[in-house]
């Protein structure tokens, strides 16, 4: 779990517990170092990156001012002796132990490679196919990520590969395109060996891209509302899967699941509310195998962490926030979301869901959870107070009743925690 409110926290303890004669003073020395080992984008390393990029920049713009008056072979030349130059500073960079200089200019000289891909192309008139430069600008990225390291390389490759597939869907008119796991699995295994948040964020996205692309262009098209039921299973596969990896100490690639899963589950949520207290737009939608697929993928990862999270004060909170989530579905298919009672019924758990995000982030100490949990919360009651549930009566007698609630739960927390707080006992 290192971010940065896990390092702020580590370091206050570390001082605490040198005080206190818990932790000797080297061994607090040797923990700071270590996390200060463990990457990120420092500010020498990114303002080189931007320097690679103005530098590429400088490159493509001189060469488009004297394209016309250059011959092909000069053109082609050019190319390649910047692309050679800037992959031969990366390698020397790199041997002097300059990690942010050398990613800087491998990221400049693919930028100049993908400039290069699309140049020939024009001067040879090869027939157009941008997805298939797309690809082939990741085949390049890939193999500069690998052999020099690059976390910008990196970057590039999945952006193309993102690109490719974009392409390739398009053109099928929404049909899977399932190639997209053969160029990035490759860049999957290289961004779960980097310690870079923005490359781990960046793969994470990618991979949800993909899976949010599986219901097609007619799903899209008439925004069938089933299409919630798979966004919200989706969402708390990646919440789970990201929560998994802080409880346990998973790979940091895992742990960024996490806030993509939350911002994805607030919206599905949100969209829920508004439209089943919309008496034009409270539908089911169609179930379709996707909202199967994603269930049966969220339920065990969902089951998996209940029963195998070693901090229940973090994980139980949670796991129950993620069961409510696919359970309001559940309210629209059994076919009462035209009524009163369906409608108290999707309020009640989104507001449940809401608290206990915040409680699992408070457990646990993960800020983001809190934040979800207080932005969820906070917008749920703003919708509920633009679009009432029955009548104004209605509403009021369900706000008093919640927060009656919430106060009893309030005056019970410090017994919950504390039943939460006692040590496992150590297995045998």
């Amino acid at each position: 779990m290192l971010t940065g409110s896990y390092r702020k926290r580590l370091d206050a303890d570390l001082i605490r517990w040198v005080g206190e004669g818990l932790v000797s003073a080297e061994s607090a020395t040797a923990i700071r170092r270590s996390l200060g080992q463990e990457g990120g984008f420092r500010l020498p390393a990114l303002l080189g990156l931007f320097g690679g990029l103005l530098i590429a920049s400088s490159v493509s713009a001189f060469v488009a001012a004297n394209w016309e008056e250059m011959p092909r072979l000069v053109k082609l030349g050019l190319i390649l002796i910047s692309l050679a130059v800037s992959l031969g500073v990366s390698a020397r960079l790199e041997s002097r132990g300059s990690a942010g200089g050398a990613d800087a200019a491998a990221t400049c000289g693919v930028l100049i490679f993908a400039a290069g891909v699309a140049l020939v192309g024009q001067m040879y008139h090869l027939p157009t196919d941008w997805p298939g430069g797309a690809l082939l600008i990741a085949i390049g990225a890939l193999i500069a990520a690998f052999l020099l390291r690059s976390n910008g390389a990196l970057i590039i490759a999945i952006i193309a590969i993102c690109a490719w597939t974009g392409g390739r869907w398009d053109e099928s008119d929404g049909e899977i395109h399932l190639g997209f796991w053969l160029a990035f699995l490759p860049a999957l295994w290289l961004a779960a060996t980097r310690q870079n948040r923005l490359v781990h964020h960046v793969a994470v996205l990618a991979a949800l891209l993909w899976f949010a692309s599986l219901p097609g262009n007619a799903s899209f098209l008439r925004f069938d509302y089933g299409l919630l039921a798979y966004g919200l299973a989706l969402s708390a596969l990646f919440v789970t899967l990201g929560a998994i990896a802080l409880d346990r100490g998973g790979p940091g690639l895992l742990t960024a699941c996490l806030p993509w899963g939350l911002i994805g589950l607030i919206l599905a949520l949100n969209v829920e509310l508004v439209r089943i207290l919309d008496a034009h737009e409270a539908r089911p939608g169609t179930a379709i195998w996707l909202n199967y697929f994603a269930y049966a993928l969220a339920i065990p990862a969902l089951t998996g962490l209940a029963l195998l999270g070693r901090e229940r004060r973090f994980v139980w909170p949670l796991a129950l926030a993620l069961l409510f989530s696919l359970m309001v579905p559940l309210v629209f298919w059994s076919g009462g979301v035209a009524s009163l009672p369906g409608k108290v019924v999707v309020a009640t758990l989104i507001l449940v869901i809401a608290i206990a995000l915040v409680v699992a982030g408070a457990g646990g100490g993960v800020r983001r959870l809190t934040i979800a949990g207080s932005c969820l919360f906070a917008v749920a009651v703003l919708i509920l107070l633009w679009q009432t549930i029955g009548t104004l009566l209605d509403q009021s007698l369900f706000f008093l009743a919640a927060g009656a609630i919430l106060i009893g739960l309030a005056s019970g927390a410090r017994r919950l925690l504390a039943k939460f707080s006692r040590p496992t006992e150590a297995a045998p």
